[in-house]
């Protein structure tokens, strides 16, 4: 029997026996549940408005079924989703269900029982209170809904993070980002920094060899991070370095750039934002992070392998296989035949984005060689590879015939000073106040609030709030006519998502 089959019949066994305990009235057995998670959410994004409806419909269907499969056995979806990670290597499980796996952990509300929070933490509160966070949220997806599924959140879903457990102001603003394409986003970091990389490792060869000081520019898919020097005996002087740490790792996840990969950004918000604890963090990631209690249950809540390894790499996946941005051309207004003075419009904003100096930082495009999402193994398990050009969610980036592909994802990945008004009070895990990642605009039409704070609520407020090195771009909008900044918005606003049909 394949594994979908099998998933399938596991399924509607449990159906079964869930609708005949809830008839007799029975408690269930406490015994793990072999369920496993249906394809309540999918990679596919049908074409035909008719089959789109169906598939939402038929969504919601399985949704509620999962509901009484929980109310006759309680936790049973949780634990079907408590799986091994060589399952998700060995061909056990096929990428679409890894990523439905990924997205029932995503979508499922955190209990005590399941280890929500700690023993020294409140029940909920958004106002966090130092480095292990609230918890704020019983779920990913509340706080990451806005324009579809893994999409960003509004400005009351925002946390605020490293402060005193009481008052705003000590703590750091930070505004739930869409997750749209992260895969690629990883794929281009993990080029950037192969290549930065490669260019260190050149420099100090030769400084060795030539026994003298020598400089290189670190110029990495036409993005500049400054100079390296090297002296004759091979140390690095990483003093004009900009835009990246010493270690030359790109870091493209968080506002700040503080996170190289999903599994460590993913990690990272379970304990914060849900004080759900991955067996390897509790078991490595010290007092201040994950409680002071120690052991197997260093939160001291009672519950220990809160988030398993098998459950952190399907979520990981499901992130990574998100769905590409797409761009939206102006609307049909005259029947069957577009508006075209709203396009050329349009094309004259796509334009100005760039001659204005918007395309600086925010890089229309970025060429990776491989659209192979690579989840390295860890604690013994084999590592994962996924082809996003094929396996990802719908729509997807196509690859070329050499295997490459271009990710219009707008950024250049790399942190910027962005002026006093944007800067916050202190460093976030050693990154300066006044500088931040710049965000990825793909997407940009369907994930408002803006900025890292969601102070802007709209596209043109967030220009307008650039300084420092994006003054000279901010001040070039603002010289503009009214008309031609009209055109920049209305192409910024061709950066969305995918239609798609959902029932609540």
């Amino acid at each position: 029997m394949s594994p979908r089959a099998a998933l399938a019949a596991l399924l509607l066994s449990a159906a079964g026996a869930a609708l005949a305990a809830a008839c007799t009235e029975v408690t269930p057995a406490p015994a793990r549940s072999e369920a496993r998670p249906m394809g309540i959410f999918s990679t596919h994004l049908p074409s035909n408005p008719r089959d789109h409806m169906r598939l939402a419909l038929e969504q919601d269907a399985r949704r509620r079924e999962q509901r009484f499969l929980d109310a006759a056995s309680p936790l049973s979806m949780w634990r079907a989703t408590r799986v091994d990670p060589r399952e998700l290597s060995n061909g056990r499980f096929t990428p679409d269900e890894a990523f439905q796996i990924g997205a029932q952990i995503f979508n499922h509300r955190f209990t005590r029982e399941v280890g929500l929070g700690g023993a020294d933490r409140p029940g909920m509160s958004r106002f966090h209170k130092g480095r292990r966070g609230g918890p704020d949220a019983f779920r990913c997806s509340d706080c990451h809904w806005r324009g579809g599924l893994a999409g960003g959140g509004d400005a009351a879903d925002s946390a605020y993070l490293q402060g005193d457990g009481d008052r705003q102001d000590s703590a750091l603003a930070r505004t739930p980002i869409a997750l749209v394409g992260a895969g690629w986003v990883e794929l281009v970091a993990r080029e950037m920094t192969a290549e930065l990389a490669r260019i260190d490792r050149a420099l100090v060869a030769s400084a060795r060899k030539d026994g003298a000081r020598r400089i290189a520019r670190l110029v990495v898919m036409g993005v500049d991070f400054g100079v390296l020097a090297a002296t004759s005996s091979g140390e690095r002087d990483t003093s004009g370095v900009v835009g990246v740490d010493a270690d030359l790792v790109v870091r493209p996840f968080g506002h700040k750039g503080t996170f190289a990969t999903l599994r460590d950004a993913v990690e990272d918000e379970l304990a914060v934002h849900h004080g759900m604890q991955t067996t390897h963090l509790a078991r490595t990631g010290g007092a201040a992070r994950v409680g002071p209690f120690g052991g197997d249950d260093p939160d001291g809540d009672g519950v220990v392998d809160e988030i398993a390894e098998g459950q952190l790499s399907a979520l990981t996946l499901y992130v990574a296989m998100q769905e590409v941005p797409v761009v939206s051309f102006p609307p049909y207004s005259r029947g069957m035949f577009p508006d075209h003075n709203t396009t050329r419009q349009w094309q004259q904003g796509k334009v100005l984005f760039r001659a204005i100096g918007c395309a600086s930082c925010h890089v229309p495009e970025m060429h990776v060689s491989s659209t192979v999402y690579v989840l390295p193994g860890r604690n013994g398990a084999s590592d994962v590879s996924v082809d996003l050009s094929t396996q990802g969610g719908e729509p997807r980036l196509a690859a070329g015939a050499d295997g490459h592909a271009d990710v219009p994802l707008f950024s250049d990945l790399k942190r910027h000073d962005m002026g006093p008004d944007l800067a916050e009070p202190r460093a976030d895990r050693g990154v300066d106040g006044r500088l931040f990642v710049t965000r990825p605009l793909w997407g940009l039409a369907r994930s408002r609030p803006y900025l890292h704070d969601a102070r802007a609520p709209t596209m043109e407020d967030a220009i307008r709030a650039h300084d420092g090195e994006a003054r000279q771009a901010r001040v070039a909008f603002e010289r503009l006519t009214e008309p031609d900044r009209g055109t920049i918005r209305i192409f910024l606003t061709s950066l969305t998502r995918a239609r798609r049909f959902t029932v609540r």
